[in-house]
């Protein structure tokens, strides 16, 4: 399985898939394996979102998801993509998440050959939109399913619970002027500023699973050095917990600021909690020999857990090391990790 999973990884992480890009390397690569296991892999084309590969090796078992689309490579790495060093594969996706999926389909590999029913699902727009994971979440490999694991990294722990995401642009408006007369404009940028200084308070740093987290991430304005901005904006993005509701959250974190501004979403996700005394959950922490966790960002769970209340994440690799120069994924860990989909599996065979 190590040779497996060494192999195929090489070869995904070497396959460019940013979330923005053109999948159709990734998705030909990816059902090229699947069919060589003995699946046989359905695209799903829809408008708005990313194409999905869907496969099930007969009814009623665990659906396991993962997504293939990475964020872009960036700058600053001293290490090649796909270069292994002590049992470490590094490049863009060994770890977010292209490892995990590789581990999925390695664990597919000896479910057919133990004649166990399961589901994969592969979404390319997990890093943007989401948009895959929602149009097929109806489908009956997520509904009908005993659990739905998203095996993104996790430090092979049972997550039950997830943040919410409220990612959103800010927009102050003024009016140009020359930069020598600025009593005669008003400054867009200099609006904004408190606003963001006011968000910046409701900041939890580190941010536990009870606390609110709020990151302004992007901010743009001005044309020119010598004259006065008549538009800024920035984007903001902002992690909640459970406890936050839309109107809870949109009052506590704009009431408190006297600046006028604009303000449109640009994605908003609720926040998933997962009762712990599910068999579904309990059969994995006994199976993982695991803890469970509480996570500070969003994955697919909220799109899946819609229309199936027994979804988990559980992944191998630690999450801070996602979306960095020098991403890697231990290879041993993504052996384990699809040993322990396997006996999932077969644990929860029928149960659906």
């Amino acid at each position: 399985m190590r040779d497996f999973i060494e192999e195929n990884l090489e070869e995904m992480v070497k396959i460019g898939s940013e979330s923005e890009g053109n999948m159709d390397e990734i998705i030909d690569h990816t059902t090229a394996l699947l069919e060589d296991i003995g699946l046989e892999p359905e695209v799903v084309e829809s408008e708005g979102a990313n194409p999905v590969v869907i496969s099930s090796y007969k009814d009623g078992g665990v659906c396991f998801s993962g997504h293939l689309d990475t964020v872009p490579v960036g700058e600053g790495w001293e290490h090649d993509q796909g270069e292994i060093v002590e049992d470490k594969m590094y490049g863009r996706g060994t770890l977010d998440m292209k490892g995990p999926c590789v581990s999925i389909i390695a664990a597919a590999e000896k479910l057919v050959e133990k004649d166990i029913p399961f589901s994969v699902v592969f979404t390319t727009d997990e890093e943007i939109t989401m948009n895959g994971a929602m149009e097929v979440s109806d489908r009956k490999e997520i509904k009908e399913a005993p659990a739905v694991l998203v095996c993104e990294p996790t430090a092979m722990q049972v997550v039950t619970e997830e943040k919410g995401v409220f990612q959103f642009e800010i927009k102050t408006r003024g009016k140009n002027a020359h930069a020598s007369m600025p009593e005669k404009g008003d400054n867009a940028i200099v609006k904004i500023l408190p606003i963001l200084t006011s968000l910046d308070r409701k900041n939890n740093k580190p941010a536990e699973k009870d606390e609110l987290s709020c990151c302004v991430d992007v901010i743009e304005g001005g044309e020119a050095t010598n004259v006065i901005p008549e538009e800024c904006r920035a984007e903001v993005d902002v992690r909640f917990p459970h406890h936050f509701n839309r109107d809870i959250l949109e009052r506590y974190l704009f009431d408190p600021i006297d600046q006028e501004f604009e303000y449109e979403d640009i994605q908003f996700l609720d926040p998933v909690r997962l009762d712990q005394d599910k068999e579904a959950v309990q059969n994995l922490i006994e199976v993982a020999e695991a803890e469970t966790w509480t996570v500070p960002y969003g994955t697919e769970m909220v799109r899946f857990y819609e229309e199936n209340e027994n979804t988990m994440i559980f992944g191998p690799g630690k999450v801070d090391l996602a979306h960095k120069p020098d991403e890697f994924i231990d290879l041993n860990e993504l052996v384990k990790a699809a040993e322990v989909y396997i006996k999932y599996a077969e644990v929860m065979a029928g149960s659906g």
